[in-house]
C-alpha cells in the first residue's frame, strides 16, 4: 500500500492571532519540513497553504518559506493550493470563489514560483459548482470527503452507497459527526483509487478521499488523546491497508487535516477539553509521534504524493456524487452559513457585492481587483465561527471576526454608496446570541461565588459579575440603530466577558464525544 499525508497549514485559523504566526509557522510548520528532511529525505509528503497563509510565510519567516520551496524543488513536498482567505466555497457565489482561487495561484507564482496541481477544498465544503471552479482555476486533483460521499445520493434520488446510507445518514445538522455506525471493510476502494468522474466535470478532475475514519483518528493521536495511541493509529491504518487479491497497489490517506496539530494543539483543547484560553501551544511530543508514524508506515509499505496517486493509479470508473450542501465531519456547508456573525455580515456582503457589479464597467482593473480582493477576504470561514448552539456555547474570536470585517469594510470604501440601512441586520441581536450563552454560564458561577465565606473566592465572583454586566450593556448600540458591528464594539464586550470566566475557573464550552467508536 502506498500512503498519503496532507498538512492542511491555515494561518486564518479560528483563536489565532497574528502575535502567534510566526511561533506557529516555526513549531508545526518548520518543524514538519525540518523533521521529513532530516529523517526521512525520500519520502515525499504533501503540504497545502492558502494564499494568505504564504503571504504570511513570505513576510514573517521568509527562512521557513525558503525551506518549503527547497522541498518542493527535490521533489519530496507536493504543494497543494486552497482559496486564499479560506473561505467556505458553496457559501458564496461561483463568480466570487473564481476570484479567490485567483488570488491564490497569484501569490504562489509569487512566492513559490508554481501553480498546483491538486486542490484543498476548505471543509470539503460541496455545491455542484464547486468542481467547475476547481477546473477553471487550472487544478488536475481534488481532494474531497469520504463520509460525505458515502451518504450522498446520484442525481436519480437513490442512495450512492445504500448500505452506508442506511446506517449513517441523518438530516440533523451538526457541525461534525464523528459517530460511525457503519463498520467499513478494510478494503474500501474508494480509500484507495482516486475517481476519474467527479459530477459536473466529467473526466476533468481526478478526485481522491480522504477519511476522517483515519485522518482524525490521526488528529487524536497527535493531541494524546487517552485511547488514540500509535498502536491503535497503526491498527487502523493496516486494516485500511486490505486490498482484495486481484487489484494492483492502491493508496491511502493517513493524514489530511490541520498542520498546526503537527506541533501545537491548535485549538484542540477549546473543542474537546474546555479549556479555550489554551490554544496554539507547543506539543513537545510533536516531532517523536511525527516521525514514528512514518517510520511504522514505511514498514506496511510506501509513500506518495497526492498528485500521483490521482494520475498514475488506475482509477475507478464510476461517477463520484456529492450531495449539495454537504461537508466533512459530517457537517452541512450551511452550518458555516448560518452562525450568527455570517448573518450579520452576509446582508452587508451582499450590498456591497450588487454595488461592485453595478459599477464593475466604470472601475479600472486595480480597482476591480482590489475590491474582489477585500470582498472576498471578507468571507474567511473563521471569522464567523465556531457557531453559539446550546450544548456549544462558543464565541467568536475578535481577531477574526475583524479580519472580515476590516476587508469587507475597505471594498464597501472602493465601491462607495452602500445603503446598510437597507440590510436586514441587527447587532445588538447578535451580541447576544453569540455572548448570551457564555453570559449566563459564567454569570452562575459567578454568582456562586460571589456569596462564598472565602473573601478571594468571594472578590473574584464578584469582579467577574462586573465584567459580565460590561459585556451585556448594549444600550450605545440599541440607540444607535447601527446595521453593523464595528470590531471594537464587539472586542469590548468579548473580552469582557472572557475575562469573567477566566476569574470564575472557566465554564464548560462544549459537550462533545470523542466518537470514532466504529471505523
Amino acid at each position: 500500500m502506498k500512503y498519503i499525508t496532507i498538512f492542511h497549514a491555515n494561518l486564518n485559523y479560528a483563536y489565532l492571532t497574528p502575535d502567534r504566526y510566526e511561533f506557529v509557522i516555526r513549531t508545526a510548520y518548520e518543524m514538519t519540513i525540518d523533521t521529513m528532511r532530516e529523517v526521512f529525505p525520500d519520502t515525499p509528503y504533501v503540504f497545502e497553504a492558502s494564499g494568505y497563509t504564504v503571504e504570511e510565510m513570505a513576510q514573517r519567516t521568509p527562512d521557513v518559506l525558503e525551506k518549503l520551496k527547497g522541498a518542493i524543488s527535490t521533489g519530496q513536498c507536493e504543494f497543494m493550493g486552497s482559496p486564499y482567505a479560506h473561505p467556505m466555497l458553496p457559501n458564496f457565489p461561483e463568480e466570487d470563489g473564481l476570484w479567490s482561487l485567483k488570488f491564490s495561484n497569484q501569490t504562489y507564482e509569487k512566492h513559490l514560483g508554481l501553480r498546483p496541481s491538486s486542490f484543498w477544498n476548505p471543509e470539503c465544503g460541496w455545491r455542484r459548482y464547486v468542481p467547475r471552479q476547481v477546473v477553471a482555476a487550472g487544478y488536475k486533483n481534488l481532494v474531497a470527503d469520504f463520509e460525505a460521499y458515502s451518504v450522498a445520493k446520484k442525481p436519480d434520488g437513490t442512495p450512492q452507497r445504500p448500505e452506508i446510507y442506511a446506517e449513517e445518514h441523518t438530516d440533523e445538522k451538526k457541525f461534525y459527526n464523528f459517530g460511525f455506525k457503519y463498520d467499513l471493510p478494510g478494503d474500501e476502494r474508494a480509500l484507495h483509487f482516486p475517481f476519474r468522474f467527479t459530477q459536473g466535470v466529467g473526466d476533468q478532475l481526478r478526485t481522491f478521499l480522504r477519511s476522517d475514519r483515519v485522518c482524525q483518528f490521526g488528529v487524536r493521536y497527535f493531541m494524546d488523546m487517552e485511547g488514540y495511541s500509535l498502536e491503535e493509529y497503526m491498527a487502523l491504518i493496516e486494516k485500511y491497508s486490505q486490498q482484495r487479491p486481484d487489484e494492483p497497489e492502491g493508496a491511502l490517506v493517513v493524514f489530511a487535516d490541520d498542520a498546526e496539530y503537527i506541533g501545537t494543539n491548535g485549538w484542540f483543547r477549546l473543542k474537546f477539553q474546555n479549556e479555550p484560553d489554551r490554544v496554539f501551544e507547543a506539543v513537545p511530543s510533536a516531532r517523536d509521534k511525527l516521525a514514528s508514524l512514518i517510520s511504522e508506515c514505511r514498514k506496511l509499505g510506501s509513500f506518495t504524493t497526492f498528485e500521483a496517486a490521482c494520475q498514475t493509479l488506475p482509477p475507478q470508473e464510476e461517477t463520484l456524487h456529492f450531495d449539495d450542501d454537504s461537508a466533512w465531519h459530517g457537517a452541512q456547508a450551511s452550518v458555516w452559513a448560518e452562525t450568527p456573525m455570517a448573518r450579520l455580515l452576509r446582508p452587508w456582503q451582499d450590498a456591497v457585492r450588487a454595488q461592485l457589479k453595478k459599477y464593475a464597467r466604470a472601475m479600472s482593473p486595480e480597482q476591480l481587483e482590489r475590491t474582489w480582493y477585500h470582498l472576498t477576504n471578507s468571507y474567511n470561514s473563521d471569522g464567523q465561527w465556531p457557531p453559539t448552539l446550546p450544548d456549544a456555547p462558543h464565541i467568536v474570536h475578535p481577531f477574526n471576526y475583524r479580519y472580515c470585517f476590516e476587508n469587507l469594510l475597505q471594498a464597501e470604501l472602493i465601491v462607495g454608496d452602500v445603503d446598510r440601512s437597507q440590510t436586514n441586520t441587527d447587532p445588538v441581536a447578535t451580541l447576544q446570541a453569540i455572548l448570551g450563552p457564555q453570559q449566563g454560564l459564567v454569570a452562575a458561577k459567578a454568582q456562586a461565588m460571589s456569596n462564598s465565606d472565602e473573601t478571594a473566592e468571594r472578590a473574584k465572583g464578584r469582579r467577574a459579575l462586573q465584567m459580565i454586566e460590561t459585556s451585556k450593556d448594549l444600550r450605545r448600540l440599541e440607540t444607535s440603530g447601527a446595521k453593523i458591528l464595528y470590531p471594537a464594539e464587539y472586542t469590548i464586550r468579548a473580552q469582557s466577558l472572557i475575562e469573567a470566566r477566566r476569574l470564575v475557573g472557566g465554564v464548560e464550552i462544549e459537550k462533545v464525544s470523542q466518537g470514532l467508536k466504529r471505523t
